[in-house]
């Protein structure tokens, strides 16, 4: 019977319990500390506080799950791509390929991309958490909208900075598939001409041999070493 009721409560609830108990633990924290000017202050600070964080975060992630899929999208599409270019340069000579990529070495910029990556979830439940309270503090008074509204509005430039780092580094990998794909449509322009040569070096060499039978003479020790 508990688990019947705890598995409707989460369903009928969309904030997970973990998300709705640190959300609680919070709103106690903060409001405890305007119990010293007012019982109703600090009660209105912690509901506010409450339904912030747990609503907040809950939309927060939400927003970051929809922005990491059309990352996701995004990098399947290069990855595509590299798998196209690495199918055609294979028969160039790229026997230890699995040797280079077996230790890839991250650049200064990589690492920064990483970072800024896993700050996604973090940034975005600071804006939607900091909008929220920032609307829920216009009941409050200005002393408190002022601090929560600059607040939010840097966490807003933060996640900007977040998003926009992994998609510039994400640009930038696709123009150098770019051009590498360019690069590679060129060099498969060179085997046609390999390919007249080699008509024209068999059809000089039998011409040679018939002409060498017809006359009777033989091949010189030069072109023995090179036949």
């Amino acid at each position: 019977m508990f688990t019947w009721l705890l598995r409707h409560f989460r369903s009928a609830l969309p904030i997970p319990i973990p998300l709705l108990a640190v959300a609680v633990a919070s709103g106690l924290a903060v409001g405890a500390l305007y119990l010293g000017e007012s019982v109703d202050l600090a009660t209105a600070v912690g509901i506010a506080v409450c339904i912030s964080v747990s609503v907040g975060s809950w939309l927060g992630l939400r927003l970051y799950l929809v922005t990491a899929r059309f990352f996701i999208s995004w990098i399947d599409a290069i990855g595509n791509r590299v798998a196209s270019l690495e199918s055609g340069l294979m028969p160039a000579g790229l026997a230890d390929r699995d040797k280079n990529y077996a230790k890839p070495r991250r650049s200064l910029a990589l690492h920064i991309v990483i970072i800024s990556a896993y700050a996604n979830p973090l940034c975005f439940g600071m804006v939607t958490t900091g909008a929220i309270y920032t609307v829920l503090s216009t009941q409050l008074g200005y002393h408190f909208l002022a601090p929560r509204l600059m607040a939010t509005l840097f966490s807003l430039c933060i996640l900007l900075i977040a998003i926009a780092i992994p998609s510039l580094y994400l640009w930038r990998l696709q123009r150098q598939v770019a051009t590498l794909e360019q690069l590679l449509s060129r060099i498969d322009s060179v085997p046609p001409v390999v390919q007249r040569v080699q008509v024209m070096n068999r059809n000089i060499s039998r011409t040679a041999r018939i002409v060498r039978r017809l006359t009777g003479i033989s091949q010189t020790a030069t072109e023995q070493a090179t036949a």
